[in-house]
């Protein structure tokens, strides 16, 4: 009995090496299978079989064509059959279509990806049977390139009241070493409450012609209507701001601002007066804030004097948030929409680690900005900007009736 077992094992692996090592019998299995679902598939089509008569008949033959199809097992050779319209359409090449279009976005993937030009080639091989050049998967680098060129070079036709602006460091190999460069973003909410990534660039972030460049192109691109900004102190960022947009409120945000003051505090006392700077940043208006920062800065003069004279000088700057309607407050008090963005990028980013150029990179970020654009804009608007027009005009009534006040009171005091 255990004789006869052997035998049949060993009869099993015979025949199952010969059908896995015999490329040309599964070629022609796999041959005769598809050529039987393509002649079944046009039967079911026309509503009848060869030479078959029938009053349910929709359509008549008018012979054949070949097609190729690439498989695991090599390209095997099938006849399509044809109607004499020329309306049958076999759902085999439609499925074959489609998961070439797959397998071309799950190239764009992985090279989105930082994937090396090697490692995509064999992925595709291993998984799709198909052969694959490296001067093809060039060549859909270029594509997708072209594609983001075009999305970074958009026209901007809408107001962009608000802007945010930031910048991350990513690694990347320039001229034999690796250094570490910014990725710098701006972020715009247009005049209907969407958000929209606006730009994205490689460069210093503390440099001010780097910034003053990015902003000259988001200009000749069409960006107006901006009378916010929210962004950290870079030096190099203000000043660039400030000359390319005269006018504007400009926020310093109250996340890094903390995050500095953080690093002037011992840290037996960090939580105590990290929790003050808190209450003054929740503060219901700019009046209470105000005092509430006075308050801190007198205690904060018995023991760190020069923390003291760098909060009271500083801090004022982090303030602008309170000339927008206070619905608008908390989104815009604080650069966190980017730093959660930031938190996507570095998801795929830490996958490279060393990025082997910069265009690399500007490919990875761009099509993720692309990708959480469209997300953005058709999804939920991220501020109700009815409520800004409202609140200017109020504000406006304000300064008008204060104005009148001074102007009352300053006449009262002259005739006394």
């Amino acid at each position: 009995m255990a004789k006869d077992r052997e035998e049949d094992n060993a009869i099993i692996k015979e025949i199952q090496k010969v059908l896995l090592d015999d490329s040309d019998f599964l070629k022609s299995i796999l041959e005769k299978s598809l050529q039987e679902i393509l002649h079944t598939e046009f039967e079911e089509y026309i509503q009848a079989k060869p030479y078959e008569r029938t009053e349910g008949r929709k359509a008549y033959r008018n012979g054949s064509y070949g097609r190729r199809l690439k498989t695991r097992v090599g390209t095997i050779e099938l006849n399509v059959l044809r109607d004499r319209e020329g309306n049958f359409k076999t759902e085999l090449f439609n499925r074959y279509q489609r998961s070439e279009k797959a397998l071309v976005l799950t190239l764009t993937e992985m090279y989105i990806n930082g994937v090396s030009t090697r490692k995509v080639k064999n992925i595709v091989e291993n998984l799709c049977g198909i052969e694959i050049s490296k001067s093809q998967i060039s060549q859909l680098s270029k594509g997708i390139d072209a594609q983001i060129k075009k999305w970074r070079e958009r026209p901007l036709t809408k107001q962009y009241p608000y802007l945010m602006v930031d910048a991350r460091y990513e690694d990347i190999r320039k001229d034999g070493m690796v250094v570490s460069e910014a990725v710098m973003i701006v972020i715009g909410i247009d005049e209907a409450g969407y958000r929209e990534i606006l730009s994205v660039d490689i460069g210093d972030s503390e440099s001010e012609d780097q910034w003053t460049r990015i902003f000259k192109q988001l200009k000749k691109r069409g960006l107006h209507g901006v009378s916010y900004v929210v962004s950290d102190d870079h030096y190099g960022l203000v000043k660039a701001l400030k000359k390319a947009f005269q006018g504007i409120s400009w926020q310093r945000c109250q996340v890094h601002f903390m995050r500095n003051f953080m690093g002037k505090i011992s840290h037996k006392d960090r939580t105590k007066y990290v929790q003050e700077l808190k209450d003054i940043f929740s503060a219901p208006d700019i009046e209470r804030a105000r005092k509430r920062k006075d308050d801190l800065v007198e205690k904060l003069y018995k023991r760190k004097a020069d923390v003291a004279d760098w909060l009271d000088q500083e801090i004022e700057y982090c303030f602008t948030v309170y000339q927008l309607p206070e619905s608008h407050r908390q989104k815009m008090k604080s650069t966190n929409m980017i730093e959660r963005f930031n938190q996507e990028i570095l998801r795929r980013s830490r996958v490279v680690r060393i990025f082997p150029n910069e265009q690399s990179c500007i490919r990875l970020v761009s099509a993720l900005s692309m990708e959480k654009t469209e997300e953005w804009l058709t999804g939920k608007k991220y501020l109700d900007m009815s409520v800004r027009n409202e609140w200017a005009k109020q504000k406006e009534k304000e300064n008008e009736e204060k104005s009148i006040e001074e102007g009352m009171g300053m006449k009262l005091a002259h005739a006394g």
